[in-house]
Parts: structure tokens; C-alpha cells; sequence
């Protein structure tokens, strides 16, 4: 689906710009759950503190997708060069 919220691609983009761009909202989305697990799991062992410091990271990530527009080719591509390790790190708990 494009920024428009059509299925139908953006005439404004091409089709590797429109799949960098979904694939970079799709990595923010995974580091985004992944927080969320970590969040979850925080509050279970009631280590609230943790919990509220990562709440406030995953929101940073979460302004960050919001934001995004295909526009944006040179953070698409930090996003999509970056945020694999970002979420091994963040799933592993060191982030």
C-alpha cells in the first residue's frame, strides 16, 4: 500500500522508491514490536522503570514511521541499512 492508502502504486514514485520505502516501514514496524515484547516483558517482571525508558524509545521509532515519506531516499536507506543489526540488538536486549 502507498501513502496514499491505495493499493495502486504512486505515480510520484517508482517502484524500487515505493519498495524501499515500504521495506524501511516494515523494519521500523519490526524494531517498533520488538520494543513492544521487551515492554511486555519489562512490566510482567514489574520493573515499571524499564518499562516507561523503553515505551519512550519504541515512541521515538514509532514518530520516526509516521514521519516517513518516499521522499525520504537517504533515510529509507540508513533505515534498511541499519535496522537489522538495530533489531538483533533490541531483540537480544542490548538496545
Amino acid at each position: 500500500m502507498t501513502e496514499t492508502g491505495s493499493s495502486e502504486p504512486d505515480p510520484r514514485w517508482s517502484f524500487d522508491e515505493e519498495r524501499a520505502f515500504e521495506s524501511a516501514r516494515n523494519r521500523i514496524g519490526a524494531v517498533i514490536a520488538a520494543y513492544s515484547a521487551r515492554i511486555g516483558a519489562a512490566d510482567d517482571a514489574g520493573d515499571h522503570a524499564e518499562a516507561d525508558r523503553l515505551a519512550e524509545v519504541s515512541a521515538e521509532y514509532e514518530e520516526l514511521r509516521r514521519g516517513l515519506s518516499p521522499d525520504d531516499g537517504a533515510e529509507i536507506a540508513r533505515i534498511n541499512a541499519e535496522f537489522p543489526e538495530l533489531l538483533a540488538r533490541v531483540r537480544a536486549g542490548r538496545q
